[in-house]
């Protein structure tokens, strides 16, 4: 077996001896035990068939700075036990760079300086400086390249960079991204001491190095795994979301109110994701995997069986599913000081039975102390970031003890093992060796593995009768599936899975092996993270082509030609952004195709940096879509003009124009499902209107005698029920114009991206209030003040308007603010700057909360109580109601949608959640400052401080507990904010000692007022 030759290798870099299993604590009330599991993965990145390199260096890289260096750390702590988990993916290709496989970034690092092309110095501009800021700080000469660059542009340092700049920025990134211990020894320590002016010679020993450490990487965990140290566990092959694919339609159960994408049921496909992490698995460490992480801890109750099957004894997921799959427990709540209410039921194993009577077990992972490791404490001091998780774990035990709970207690923490040390000092290294000292230290805590934890039960866990489908995300699928892309995205797995499952008959051994690891690889979850706007990697379309590139390999393998489809980007191209905005009051010109005086004032504009056209307006008049194109070319015969349009209906489109050559990447960036195309007659245009049949034709629709040119103007104006029938308020179409002369294309506009247009909302149905806020009183008390950032533009937080109405199933809230309504952060509803509650009471104040959600730091006046909170913010918005135990978040989230144009926000609540006559309740609306750092205890919004910061608020009071984070609140009565959020008497007590009058207030309004 490999692993026992790695034993050699390890003793070189380990100085423990091999340790026996931990016995069992005394007590269970003396011991509380912690399972610390660091998930290790990356997605099967696409290998480029012509040459056999990777496209991506995450791996390599990954493993330069993280991997070994992770394992070495907790092999110096013996008493500390923790568990690797290392995904099937990730492990095939360690194995293969360890033979010899390299990553673009690399044959890129290898080019010799001056034998860069203009298009490799553009790579190494544009990619070379993917890490975190901070770790480029650390190198002067990187740091230096970095403000160079960023203060020329790209464009601008390809021509002013020397062969040694481009020659130190290839060597610089790969130090970068080498763990500080390797860098601070031989043959490193060298290059890192000398700076600047690398020779080429000097990469080769990096490279050396990097390939050293990455096959160093499974023996060291097989290793520590047999000596006792560590457990380490595996995901299913591909990282996939397991319930999806045994039934995509799962995600209803926790996405009542979703639009999923046509139903895939290939379970059979999840059973041989486990079965192959698995064989690879026991290749590399010579036995079966004791325990799994579900890919993202989805799970189900329909997966339980194939786990069992392939005699995993234990799988793990978040709290989250815990709590909806014990009939016992509402959710889970957390006191002022973020300790679970509930402790007992969460930490603590469970037995899950499948369809056919297996059994594994499964642990749940508290989600605050995960959270805090990989989100939070990169921002403290590393000795101070450890003493606060073991006081949160003695919080833990103590709870455990008031609760007369009977042990032994497992604590679950579980997260990305790998991303949250670039945010760390010195790569987390402070945090990790005080966390691990101070848990070899501590009397009363012992880090164990789960399989060692299990091994000491005297009985069986209880069992979960069961398994609610969820994730470690919001209890449901919501990050995978749901939205428009990654229903797409769905959809075209789905169509080349029936392709393969008729086709792959034909197939039989290393044939049929490449082409189902490349439908497995299709399923990874990876691909349908990045889609939608809920979560972005920088460069999404990026993770888009290698999906569709493993598509396209999947019909390869099966010797059938690839669909048109694949060649469709899911992610279209970025919009950018026009000279000039969209204007409320747009008034229709008059279709002459005569650009005179100013009724075009009005129109959203883009100038056009191009030889042949020069400007694109487009206006909306709530019924028709307005087109403007200038060109420095009369139209004449041989002019054709094509206005390609990516709508909002669910219809088949197609990746190339009407005169673009096939098998290359299709020059509009979006998949196109109507055309409206412009041919001319002795000047004077034709409108036509073209559907996509979704295999590259247009198929005609009709004429329409509603465009005029005059000269290099033309005038275009079409109905927007033509354009797009199923088209409402708020939908947003993408438009390029496509200039062909004699049936080739000459020019497109925009260049840089698609122009995006935005309908105007929909009325509010049904009003029952609308209420007025005073504008410039978006200071909280009076004395607050906006961040420093560039992004807290005036007026983002002042609520002007808000407005209350309904239809047959939705209550509908909409609010109009002063400032804009961008989304700077890429949020996925278009929410990033500002945090909205809406709080309401349906029956008087004889039931209720009078304190508003955690961190505000205000609550209702006397006399008021809501029975229902809407927290609208870009990421976790959600609906709660006051428990016996704190707040309870309901399964239905809102939906929230923004209009930058109009600089409002419209949230829908079902009317499942609200029934009622709106008319009768009475309503607080507050606007604080979103934040995704926060201080604990407080849900995502910002600290004040006596002065202002980049990202804290200022005007504040120091030492003040109990003063408010709000900046705007909506009141009829304008002189009332001021007055109500003053009227506390400040404090230094904990915030949980205090009752509602301990804060400042917020009045509630209605619709008799």
């Amino acid at each position: 077996m490999r692993w026992v030759a790695y034993l050699l290798i390890l003793s070189s870099l380990l100085t423990f001896a091999p340790i026996a299993a931990q016995e069992t604590a005394p007590s269970a009330d003396d011991v509380l035990y912690v399972a610390l599991v660091w998930h290790q993965h990356q997605p099967v990145y696409f290998k480029d068939p012509a040459t056999g390199v990777y496209q991506r260096p995450w791996v390599r890289l990954h493993a330069a700075k993280d991997y070994l260096d992770m394992a070495t750390t907790a092999a110096q702590y013996p008493d500390v036990h923790v568990t690797f988990n290392l995904s099937g993916s990730l492990i095939r290709q360690l194995e293969d760079i360890a033979a010899g496989t390299k990553d673009i970034y690399w044959t890129m690092a290898e080019i010799p300086a001056d034998e860069l092309s203009a298009t490799d110095k553009r790579f190494l501009l544009e990619r070379f400086f993917d890490t975190n800021r901070g770790i480029i700080a650390r190198f002067p000469r990187y740091q230096e390249l970095l403000v160079s660059r960023d203060s020329l542009g790209i464009d601008d340092a390809l021509e002013a960079w020397t062969t040694q700049d481009f020659r130190d920025l290839q060597v610089l990134f790969n130090l970068a991204w080498t763990d500080p211990d390797f860098l601070a020894e031989e043959p490193l320590a060298s290059l890192v001491a000398k700076q600047r002016d690398y020779a080429e010679s000097d990469k080769r020993i990096i490279f050396d190095e990097h390939l050293r450490i990455v096959r160093q990487v499974l023996p060291t965990h097989a290793a520590l795994q047999e000596a006792g140290q560590i457990e380490v566990t595996t995901t299913p092959f591909a990282h996939p979301i397991l319930p999806l694919l045994v039934d995509s339609n799962l995600a209803a159960i926790a996405m009542p109110d979703a639009e999923l994408p046509p139903r895939l049921i290939v379970g059979q496909d999840a059973v041989g994701q486990v079965n192959l992490a698995s064989e690879i698995y026991e290749t590399h460490f010579g036995r079966p995997p004791r325990g799994m992480w579900p890919a993202e801890g989805a799970v189900a109750q329909s997966v339980v069986q194939m786990f069992a099957s392939a005699d995993v004894e234990w799988i793990a997921t978040d709290e989250g599913v815990l709590a909806r799959s014990l009939p016992q427990v509402e959710d889970f709540t957390r006191d002022s000081n973020d300790t679970i209410q509930q402790a007992d039921a969460l930490y603590r194993p469970y037995t899950v039975i499948g369809g056919r009577g297996g059994r594994t077990r499964i642990i749940f992972r508290d989600r605050l102390l995960s959270d805090k490791i990989g989100f939070e404490y990169s921002g403290t001091p590393g000795e101070e970031a450890a003493a606060d998780f073991i006081n949160r774990l003695s919080d833990i035990q103590a709870q455990l003890i008031a609760e007369g709970a009977t042990g032994p207690h497992l604590v679950t923490v579980l997260l990305d093992g790998e991303n949250a040390w670039e945010f760390y000092e010195n790569d987390g290294k402070d945090f990790l060796n005080a966390l691990y000292r101070n848990l070899s230290e501590a009397d009363h805590i012992r880090a164990v593995t789960p399989s060692e934890f299990l091994d000491m039960l005297d009985e069986a866990p209880r069992p979960i009768d069961d398994l609610w489908p969820g994730s470690w995300i919001d209890r449901s699928y919501s990050t995978w599936i749901g939205e428009a892309e990654e229903n797409l995205a769905w959809d075209y797995l789905r169509r080349t899975r029936e392709i393969f499952q008729r086709e792959s008959r034909r197939l039989e051994g290393e044939a049929l092996q490449r082409a189902t690891e490349l439908m497995y690889i299709a399923e990874g979850s990876d691909w349908f993270w990045w889609y939608g706007s809920d979560q972005n990697s920088g460069d999404d379309a990026a993770f888009d082509r290698q999906f569709r590139g493993y598509l396209a390999l999947v019909y390869d393998a099966l010797g059938v030609p690839a669909p048109d489809f694949v060649n469709i980007p899911i992610i279209p191209a970025a919009p950018i952004a026009p000279a000039r905005a969209p204007s409320e009051s747009f008034t229709p010109p008059q279709l002459d195709g005569i650009a005179s005086g100013d009724e075009w004032d009005d129109a959203t504009f883009y100038p056009l940096d191009d030889a042949v056209l020069e400007g694109l307006y487009y206006g909306l008049d709530g019924n028709r879509l307005y087109l403007r194109l200038d060109s420095t070319i009369e139209y004449d015969d041989s002019t054709t003009i094509g206005f390609y349009l990516n709508l909002p209906d669910d219809l088949d489109s197609n990746a190339y124009t009407r005169f673009e050559a096939t098998g290359g990447e299709p020059i509009l960036g979006f998949g196109a499902e109507r055309l409206l195309e412009m041919t001319f007659e002795q000047g004077f245009p034709n409108l036509m209107v073209y559907t996509a049949d979704g295999r590259g034709a247009w198929n005609f629709e009709g004429t329409f005698e509603t465009a005029l040119a005059d000269g290099g103007t033309l005038e275009v104006s079409v109905p927007l029920n033509v354009i797009s029938p199923a088209a409402r308020g708020a939908d947003r179409i993408n438009l390029r114009a496509v200039l062909s002369v004699d049936e080739n294309n000459v020019a497109i506009a925009p260049l840089a991206g698609p122009a995006l247009i935005t309908l105007p909302d929909e009325a509010v149905p049904n009003i029952v209030l609308n209420v007025t806020d005073i504008s410039n009183d978006d200071h909280g008390p009076g004395s607050y003040t906006y961040p420093q950032d560039a992004v807290f533009v005036d007026g983002v937080y002042d609520i002007t308007n808000f407005v209350v109405g309904s239809d047959e199933t939705h209550i509908i809230f909409r609010l109009n603010f002063r400032g804009p309504v961008e989304n700077v952060w890429n949020s996925p509803n278009g929410l990033s700057v500002q945090t909205v509650d809406i709080y309401i009471d349906v029956d008087g104040a004889a039931r209720g909360e009078r304190l508003l959600l955690p961190g505000r730091n205000a609550a209702l006046t006397p006399g008021n109580a809501w029975d229902v909170a809407i927290w609208a913010e870009g990421w976790t918005p959600g609906i709660y109601v006051p428990g016996d135990d704190g707040l309870l978040e309901l399964d239905v989230d809102p939906v929230i949608q923004t209009n930058p144009g109009q600089r409002r926000v419209t949230i829908r609540v079902p009317r499942t959640v609200l029934p009622g006559d709106p008319a009768a309740w009475s309503y607080a609306v507050t606007v604080a400052s979103q934040e995704g750092f926060p201080s604990a205890g407080v849900w995502r919004i910002r600290d004040v401080l006596p002065v202002a910061e980049q990202w804290r608020i200022g005007g504040g009071v120091e030492g003040v507990a109990n003063a408010t984070r709000l900046m705007d609140v909506v009141n009829p009565n304008p002189d009332m904010q001021e007055a109500l959020l003053s009227d506390f008497t400040p404090s230094d007590a904990n915030i949980g000692d205090l009752s509602p009058d301990d804060f400042g207030q917020v009045a509630m309004f209605s619709a008799g007022e």
